[in-house]
């Protein structure tokens, strides 16, 4: 299960500095277009495997010593995959979000990786990774905050068929009461999490922020889990 959160406010309320102006607001939102921004990629992390002429190869795309030695650092080759995967789509998707004006890939003191170089027409250009299991996910926003989780690897899943009370305290009472009550909803819980770890991303705060401040009310149900779409509630006030 994954989730993208995308944090702003209505359209009417941005600030007069974010507003774009004529058309150029709307091809700035076109998701996955190269003059866009707003992107979505989802890639296997076990496309190419540890040792091989291609992972090397696409270890060195990465233009930070310090982050192709990182690859190497984990022990186990899943890990490593992960580690490469993760690092080569978001360089990728800040080079096609920021075109010319790229300079770089660093992280913040919490060590969220964050891209340099400003864009005129991509104020707050800014993106979110997560992996788990076989799949690596990033998201890309040109204004507002983005997060992104995805959660459901075989492992994780496993462990969660037996007991989610390690898990209590970052749900509220509201909602242990409403899915979890009764027992394990693997689906819902894999969805609820997965939007709680995406909104506490787009903070840049991972888990370190309180999960159980931010709960999920669904708008539209479909497919598997508790919703389709729903709005943030935060601190017990509708944010979204």
């Amino acid at each position: 299960m994954g989730s993208v959160l995308s944090s702003a406010e209505e359209e009417d309320a941005l600030p007069a500095s974010w507003r774009l102006g004529g058309d150029r607001e709307e091809r700035m939102r076109r998701t996955n277009a190269d003059e866009g921004g707003a992107l979505r990629w989802a890639c296997r992390a076990d496309a190419v495997a540890p040792g091989t002429d291609a992972f090397e190869e696409l270890r060195r795309t990465i233009d930070d010593e310090r982050e192709r030695a990182r690859v190497l650092a984990f022990a186990k080759p899943a890990d490593q995959q992960r580690a490469l995967i993760s690092r080569v789509l978001v360089r990728k998707c800040a080079r096609v979000g920021l075109g010319d004006a790229y300079e770089g890939v660093t992280r913040t003191a919490r060590g969220k990786p964050y891209a340099v170089g400003h864009s005129p027409t991509h104020a707050n250009f800014n993106f979110s990774v997560s992996h788990d299991g076989e799949f690596v996910l990033v998201a890309s926003e040109p204004l507002a905050l983005v997060g992104v989780d995805v959660c459901g690897g075989k492992e994780r899943c496993a462990a969660l068929s037996e007991s989610l009370e390690p898990y209590k305290a970052a749900f509220s009472v509201e909602e242990w009461a409403a899915f979890f009550a009764k027992g394990v909803d693997l689906d819902a819980f894999l969805v609820l999490w997965a939007c709680k770890e995406a909104f506490a991303k787009a903070l840049g705060q991972g888990l370190a922020y309180d999960l159980s401040r931010v709960e999920f009310v669904g708008c539209a149900r479909g497919g598997r889990g508790p919703f389709a779409t729903g709005r943030v509630v935060l601190d017990g006030r509708v944010d979204r």
